[in-house]
């Protein structure tokens, strides 16, 4: 039987009324870091390689951090930049949180070893966003809660994927629902990861998959395995949450950001 672990408690929004004689509202210049925003380490511009955001939030600690792939990471302490804005300065920088997830003999992600990686972000100079770039049609991915999903084929409806090298891609695709491939349902849900029919690229790596109609965040992209039907593979949001609570370091008591 298949099991899941209850959802996370959805982002925290502030929706307390401004006090009587509060300052006037002072323009956020801050850089804004988006879920499938490009991270880079490197002030070069334009950046010679890239990675994704799967998420940003606050930890039980209230330090402003973010959620990459793993197999991203660098030194554990090496700057980061949002790509694209190289000009502005550093967000934040690597720290020692990680699991570098696992690949095969051909170098094809497996299930044995989670994927991801966590940032410190600097407060003072990059604000948080739970909401992606739009991309042509106005699509965005928004993420209000940490889903969880029971192992095995699930049917889980619309759900949309976005990094900063494709952007967003949406499924089931029409064709696939009338394909019917021998039954296969939308997505494949493993232990760690989850499989999907949506595509990505180099540099989407890090960024996150949702479901469009509760706007969970479900995993973030780790690469392709090309012998599986649903060949896109996806780190498990909600084992990663559960890896960071049981290490308690940075990280730990992560809670989505709920500002657009």
């Amino acid at each position: 039987m298949g099991r899941a672990l209850p959802v996370v408690a959805a982002c925290a929004a502030a929706l307390l009324a401004p006090a009587p004689g509060a300052a006037a509202h002072v323009p956020d210049d801050r850089i804004v870091l988006r879920p499938g925003d490009g991270i880079t380490f490197t002030a070069a511009d334009p950046a010679p390689g890239w990675c994704s955001v799967a998420a940003v939030g606050h930890d039980r600690a209230g330090r402003l951090v973010a959620i990459t792939a793993g197999h991203c990471r660098q030194t554990g302490s090496a700057a980061v930049w949002k790509a694209g804005e190289q000009s502005r300065g550093p967000v934040g920088t690597e720290t020692s949180v990680h699991s570098p997830g696992s690949v095969d003999w051909l170098g094809i992600p497996t299930d044995a070893v989670p994927d991801y990686a966590v940032l410190q972000l600097d407060e003072t100079r990059v604000r948080g966003s739970n909401t992606s770039a739009p991309d042509a049609d106005g699509e965005v991915v928004v993420l209000e809660s940490i889903g969880s999903l029971l192992d095995g084929d699930q049917d889980i409806g619309r759900h949309c994927a976005a990094g900063h090298t494709t952007g967003i891609a949406c499924g089931p695709a029409p064709l696939v629902d009338a394909l019917d491939v021998a039954g296969t349902r939308d997505v494949l849900v493993n232990p760690n990861s989850v499989n999907s029919w949506l595509v990505m690229q180099q540099g989407d790596s890090g960024g996150p998959l949702a479901r469009t109609d509760t706007h969970e965040w479900l995993g973030l992209a780790v690469g392709y395995r090309p012998n599986d039907v649903r060949f896109a593979v996806y780190q498990r949001a909600d084992r990663i949450i559960e890896d960071l609570d049981a290490r308690g370091g940075i990280g730990a008591g992560f809670t989505l950001v709920c500002t657009p």
